[in-house]
């Protein structure tokens, strides 16, 4: 059985990520192992009301986070950066709270408290409109195979925004045949079973549904009730494909919400995202050693 290693931060602005957070993520490693039975929750108490305000943060927040862990060869380690959380249940091993946060609402065997100086610089910006609960449905496609970080923040963005039912287009088995690695491809129940399983972590209200994707669009290109796709800033493509199938079926275009990859540039083909691919090719090489 893993470790759970919670920090939990109390306000976000004026916060030195790249010096102190960093310090505070790496009081965590010594709990740690390169395993997905080990996991560090990021708890942000600051309550998010716009998607890009929160995607800014989350990409941020995780990259910095796994770069810490990556310093350890942690790579599969599970990363969780919680926010809007109406309570939180889990048990964690140890916590490092912020000196402000209310270190009191969660369970946990051994509390750190640490202390963050505000810096003059802030991590805010100006953002286009996108509220929480925006949307009564909405969908978001992809493989998930061996959750990710970058899967984490496309799903985080996609629970957000809302309301009642997200609608998870899962690509079948069958048309991963020319995958690199694709002998260490988890099964369709397995990466559904993820997905969900990081959901229920954000969101337990939500309700989702799982569909297996047998083509480009998915149960976007037949379903009415959908209202919005969230797609990475790299598939952008694919939701304009979506938006043709549906006018030419009659149905109404889709909002395409975009979300930032992580790690990477659009210059060079996003080379240096985190990606299945790679994690399957670490995978490969531990099997071998």
């Amino acid at each position: 059985m893993g470790t759970r290693v919670g920090i939990v931060l109390h306000k976000l602005h004026g916060i030195d990520f790249n010096n102190e957070f960093t310090s505070v993520v790496e009081q965590t490693l010594p709990f740690l192992r390169d395993s997905t039975e080990y996991s560090l929750d990021i708890i942000l108490e600051e309550k998010f009301d716009n998607a890009y305000h929160l995607d800014s943060y989350l990409g941020h927040i995780y990259s910095i986070s796994r770069d810490v862990l990556i310093t350890k060869e942690l790579f599969f380690t599970n990363i969780n950066v919680l926010f809007n959380l109406s309570e939180n249940n889990l048990l964690y091993d140890v916590i490092f709270a912020q000196e402000s946060a209310t270190s009191p609402n969660y369970k946990c065997k051994k509390l750190k408290i640490f202390q963050l100086s505000p810096i003059s610089e802030s991590y805010n910006g100006t953002f286009q409109p996108l509220e929480r609960n925006q949307y009564r449905v909405s969908a978001v496609g992809g493989t998930f195979d061996h959750i990710h970080d970058g899967h984490k923040i496309l799903l985080s963005v996609a629970s957000f925004i809302t309301n009642e039912k997200l609608i998870i287009g899962l690509t079948n088995q069958e048309l991963l045949a020319n995958k690199q690695h694709k002998a260490l491809l988890e099964p369709f129940s397995v990466r559904s079973a993820n997905v969900e399983e990081f959901l229920k972590l954000l969101k337990p209200s939500l309700k989702i549904e799982i569909i297996a994707i047998r083509d480009v669009c998915g149960p976007t290109g037949t379903v009415p009730d959908i209202q919005a796709l969230i797609v990475s800033r790299e598939t952008l493509g694919g939701g304009k494909i979506v938006n043709k199938t549906r006018l030419d079926r009659g149905l109404s275009e889709l909002d395409i919400i975009v979300v930032n990859v992580l790690g990477g540039q659009e210059d060079d083909g996003w080379k240096e995202k985190m990606s299945s691919t790679e994690l399957r090719e670490r995978h490969s090489k531990k099997l071998s050693k």
